[in-house]
């Protein structure tokens, strides 16, 4: 596990200058709560993210469970239109990787000025996600 990790590190490192602007950070994890980030590769900044396990289709009322996800705000702060990259990778005490996906920008670029609400769905990790204690959030912007 940490081959694959230490792995996908060198690769970030040698692809950095292919990319606008890079953006990564280690934070505690709350499932249920908003959590306030306020940082991200300029003019690009992630607001809050909420972990969701799992999260409910319809009313939560009607019970209905869906799959394990992430909701994360971000607004664009410039004047030109960016694509937008995000990922999140998961882990438990124990620095085990329990769950990561990614998602981007929803229209291909986020506009000068403009918020968007983006989801990342864990959908095919399901055993460990709730033993998560922590998380790495990566934004990349070109």
């Amino acid at each position: 596990m940490k081959k694959i990790l230490v792995l996908f590190l060198v690769l970030t490192i040698f692809t950095l200058p292919f990319f606008g602007e890079f953006f990564c950070k280690k934070y505690d994890l709350e499932v249920g709560k908003w959590i306030r980030i306020e940082e991200g590769p300029k003019p690009v900044v992630v607001q809050d993210i909420k972990f969701e396990f799992p999260s409910y289709i319809g009313p939560k009322k009607l019970d209905i469970k869906g799959l394990p996800q992430a909701i994360i705000d971000f607004k664009n702060y410039g004047d030109v239109p960016l694509k937008v990259k995000l990922a999140l990778a998961l882990f438990d005490d124990e620095n085990n990787l329990v769950a990561c996906g990614t998602t981007s920008s929803r229209f291909v670029h986020t506009k000068g000025g403009k918020e968007e609400k983006a989801t990342i769905v864990f959908s095919n990790v399901r055993s460990k996600i709730d033993k998560a204690k922590y998380f790495y959030l990566t934004v990349e912007t070109e």
